[in-house]
């Protein structure tokens, strides 16, 4: 791709400050670009940040700062301003596909999907070679609901690139089944020798094997590309299991019974948050992977009270915010001790803040899973907003996780014995939860729903406080952009194909069960 810079000479002067307490050098515009890309390269965010945004105060044409700039506001999750730059540079250089790119994302992440698809699509028709934008232009498709022009977006990049294996995975959670070609191509790949590239795409095309085995009924065949899959994904990053394990326990003794009576005898209960929004907008709905939260969400949204908000990472970055601040000797969960009610309460405060701009309607959603283990947080900081728990059976849960490829932050999944784990940690801690702050989590089941959708989508709302609407029954008419795995099943009526659909594995996940029922779960 061109880059250009304008028509400033590269030697043209320029007064640069390298941080906001140094002072001022005159640079060229070259020295001044190799100091952001060292800073880049450092990952001195700040500093690479403040030095971008003074090259392009001083040549806001040169389109390599700008380039450059994006990579510092994605790092550091600036949507906002990405989007903003992105503009900037568009307005003057109309052509730039990559600021057509950004501007894409940037919307994407802002909960912006019409203005993210429209960016892409200007995006892909100036850099049509770009076969990662058109697999992403597709996967903006399939998050909307339009799974045509998703399907198409697929099939363009496996003509384009035959060895290029996400697009196949994409298109199988659409049509399971492939063309014979096409499995020919993925088969052929897995076989291939072993290398960190190879590994990558060999993820995909098992995956997308398993899927489409599966769909043919051959059951065996399936669970055989599905575990291959599985632990070629589980070799590429490391993962410290017994920590996770640890983390699970140690939160149940940082968040004790005894820690909330302490706190409510000291009346050091948290008052309802001094904010614009009330501090009973949120509704967090959680659970581990696959275990109904889309589905629950795409319910709860479709009432005219309610306002996705999706996966959010604000409740965390509220949390760092104040920890920050309070600097505090232990690392979680056990710095809840040295948190006052001031504290907890600027949380909550930080929280409202930061989701201002999802917080459209009366209520939102929150809907990051493993919140499960901030409850207790939650309960502190916000302690009007409402909790979901979304239950479903450790093994369809066990199969439903296993069989996709999730996000990094669940890298237990591609390991059955770590998965079992993690479903019976988190059942453990739940328990917890549901004892020391009873009445205060609402548990969906994700069977019940499935049994009596009408009875169990009243009762959810009951809890909410919201009034029974119809559009919660017909949730999957709700045209919401879904940025999950689960995004193309919540576009159909309750469907009761997943209940025990581990049964068709029943040889290879039975060692699974008789463990959970060991640890007293009820499969």
């Amino acid at each position: 791709m061109l880059l250009t810079l304008s028509t400033h000479n590269l030697k043209n002067t320029l007064s640069i400050q390298l941080s906001s307490k140094a002072s001022t050098l005159e640079l060229s515009l070259e020295d001044a670009l190799e100091k952001l890309r060292f800073a880049i390269k450092q990952q001195q965010v700040i500093n690479a940040e403040y030095l971008a945004e003074q090259i392009i105060a001083q040549v806001p044409s040169c389109t390599l700062a700008y380039h450059l700039f994006y990579k510092v506001l994605s790092y550091q999750q600036k949507h906002s301003k990405l989007v903003h730059y992105a503009q900037k540079l568009i307005s003057n250089c109309p052509n730039d596909a990559l600021s057509h790119q950004t501007l894409a994302n940037g919307y994407r992440f802002m909960r912006f999907p019409d203005k993210a698809l429209v960016a892409m699509k200007h995006a892909v028709e100036l850099a049509p070679e770009n076969i990662l934008w058109r697999n992403d232009l597709g996967i903006m498709y399939k998050e909307m609901g339009e799974l045509v022009p998703a399907q198409q977006c697929f099939e363009q990049c496996i003509t384009q690139q035959g060895d290029f294996t996400q697009p196949y995975w994409h298109r199988s959670d659409i049509t399971p089944q492939m063309p014979a070609p096409y499995v020919t191509t993925l088969q052929e790949l897995v076989k291939r020798e072993d290398s960190a590239q190879t590994n990558v795409q060999k993820v995909h095309a098992a995956y997308a094997l398993f899927r489409h085995f599966e769909a043919k009924k051959a059951y065996q065949t399936a669970f055989e590309f599905l575990s291959l899959g599985a632990s070629t994904q589980r070799r590429v990053f490391t993962y410290n299991h017994q920590a996770e394990l640890t983390e699970h326990q140690a939160i149940a003794t940082a968040f004790s019974k005894g820690f909330f009576e302490k706190r409510k005898v000291s009346g050091e209960n948290v008052t309802e948050c001094d904010s614009q929004a009330p501090s009973d907008s949120p509704i967090f709905i959680c659970g581990l992977p696959r275990s109904g939260t889309t589905l629950a969400e795409q319910i709860i949204s479709a009432h005219s009270l309610v306002a996705a908000g999706d996966e959010l990472y604000e409740l965390a970055q509220a949390t760092q915010d104040v920890l920050q601040q309070v600097k505090p000797t232990q690392q979680f969960p056990f710095w809840s001790s040295e948190l006052s009610s001031k504290h907890w309460e600027n949380i909550g405060k930080q929280y409202l803040i930061l989701t201002k701009h999802i917080n459209v309607a009366r209520y939102f959603t929150d809907k990051m899973p493993l919140n499960y283990k901030a409850i207790g947080l939650i309960s502190q900081a916000l302690p009007q907003a409402k909790i979901i728990y979304c239950h479903r059976p450790p093994m369809d849960l066990l199969l439903g996780a296993y069989k996709q490829i999730l996000s990094s932050g669940n890298k237990y999944s591609y390991d059955l014995d770590e998965l079992t784990d993690m479903i019976i940690a988190q059942h453990n801690l739940i328990q917890h939860w549901q004892a020391v702050l009873p009445s205060k989590i609402f548990t969906l089941s994700y069977s019940d729903l499935i049994n009596n959708q009408e009875e169990v989508t009243r009762a959810l709302l009951d809890f909410l406080g919201l009034t029974f609407q119809q559009a919660c029954i017909d949730f999957h008419t709700n045209p919401r952009a879904v940025h999950t795995v689960s995004n193309t099943q919540i576009r159909k009526p309750i469907f009761t194909s997943s209940i025990n659909a581990w049964h068709k594995y029943h040889d290879q996940l039975n060692p699974y069960a008789i463990k959970m029922q060991k640890a007293g779960l009820t499969i």
